[in-house]
């Protein structure tokens, strides 16, 4: 798996959300999954945050806090080059920003430079597409680190604890303060020849088997607030490691709902399942209007009317204090009814508003004539079989990313 700022997980999501349904789809995954986002699915990049939070607040202990966060920072992103030369020239590819270091790394040269500047950064914008950024938030969400100076609590101290005595085992290599000083800014290049002497004693190091088992399972229990995420754990741990592999999202939730013991994580996996249904419809709906510039919209709710039925669609779950839970109830009311037309127009008006609250205007809205206009044209959307609207799955409610974790574990 190769991550960098090309992986589409890592693109902001609300310029391409135009029903608004990633905080519907959220608020329904959080009950299952409070910790993890869809882009923290590598529990070694856990590993090399919390090496780099620990090492780069050690070093900024004794300044005063106006001056601290901003240099903690620095000490991080130069740490988090070095760790990502030091992995990838040991073949450890699962980085962010794998792109530009396998450049640097190939390009013939003799040193790298490590650095705060453009030219050393491993991302276009390494703070908020990093391990900066992308992975503190669930860190604190499972309680190894606190606060916005990602200082570690008593349980991330100890899986670092784990990492530092592996480092010291493998002997002296080329020292804490070789590290220390490119965290500095001190030392400002690092030479190939360093790099291939002390990366796979680094590598090693934050894989160790122990270091490995203490923080998948602290990253699939998440912090004691997720009473379904302990639930979930428990599960997890009772299927075979190729269904949480293989599995498709429709098969994973099910296979979850029909082997946990808990009912509170049956019914949570349930409600994920059936607003699931609602929002693939509404989605594949939503995005063949927007290949119908100019057509009436009366026309196509009679052609959408031709090919299927809406009476899959569950009753459930209940909408109430979900973002947006009004309006998709009055959707779900139109579909169930048969009103397509009603439904169409539904649609037009959710997204109105979703985008009148971005300051934007509306993608599809319907003129005064009855026709559409369309300003965000879809070039490929089509009408799929109902079947795959029964089956086909559009969000993952971070389930994915728990269950790729689950996958690495050691049984």
């Amino acid at each position: 798996m190769f991550l960098s700022l090309l992986d589409d997980r890592a693109r902001p999501k609300g310029s391409r959300d135009p029903l608004g349904f990633e905080m519907v789809w959220t608020h329904f995954g959080r009950r299952v999954v409070g910790n993890l986002t869809t882009i923290t699915s590598s529990w070694k990049i856990f590993a090399v945050g919390l090496l780099g939070f620990h090492w780069s607040n050690q070093l900024c202990r004794d300044l005063n806090p106006v001056d601290r966060q901003k240099v903690l920072q620095q000490h991080f992103l130069r740490y988090e080059q070095l760790a990502a030369y030091l992995r990838s020239s040991a073949n450890d590819h699962e980085i962010m920003g794998i792109t530009r270091v396998r450049k640097r790394l190939g390009d013939d040269r003799k040193t790298i430079s490590i650095g705060t500047d453009q030219k050393s950064l491993i991302l276009s914008d390494q703070v908020s597409y990093g391990i900066w950024g992308l992975y503190s938030t669930a860190l604190r969400e499972t309680g190894l680190v606190r606060g916005d100076l990602r200082e570690l609590t008593e349980t991330g101290l100890e899986i670092v604890g784990l990492i530092e005595n592996n480092l010291i085992r493998q002997g002296e290599g080329l020292g804490m303060n070789w590290y220390f000083d490119f965290l500095r800014g001190q030392r400002k290049a690092v030479a190939i020849a360093d790099l291939e002497r002390e990366n796979m004693r680094f590598v090693r190091a934050i894989s160790a088997d122990k270091v490995r088992d203490a923080l998948i399972a602290a990253l699939l229990r998440g912090s004691g607030k997720h009473h379904c995420q302990l639930a979930l754990y428990d599960t997890c741990r009772a299927l075979d490691l190729s269904v949480l592999k293989e599995a498709g999202m429709g098969t994973l939730v099910a296979k979850l709902g029909l082997q946990t013991k808990s009912p509170e994580l049956r019914q949570a996996l349930e409600n994920v399942s059936q607003i699931e249904r609602l929002l693939v419809l509404a989605n594949a709906l939503f995005n063949y209007l927007r290949r119908q510039d100019d057509e009436p919209l009366e026309a196509m709710a009679s052609a959408i009317d031709l090919i299927y039925r809406f009476d899959h669609l569950p009753a459930g779950p209940d909408l109430t204090g979900v973002p947006y839970g009004s309006d998709l109830e009055a959707l779900r009311v139109r579909l169930r009814s048969g009103d397509t037309l009603a439904s169409l127009r539904c649609l037009l008006d959710m997204n109105k508003k979703i985008m009148t609250g971005r300051g934007g205007a509306a993608w599809v809205e319907e003129s005064s004539s009855g026709r559409l206009r369309v300003r965000v044209k879809a070039e490929t959307a089509h009408l799929p079989p109902i079947e795959e609207l029964q089956t086909h799955w559009d969000y993952d409610y971070f389930l994915r990313s728990y269950a790729r974790i689950a996958a690495q574990e050691r049984r």
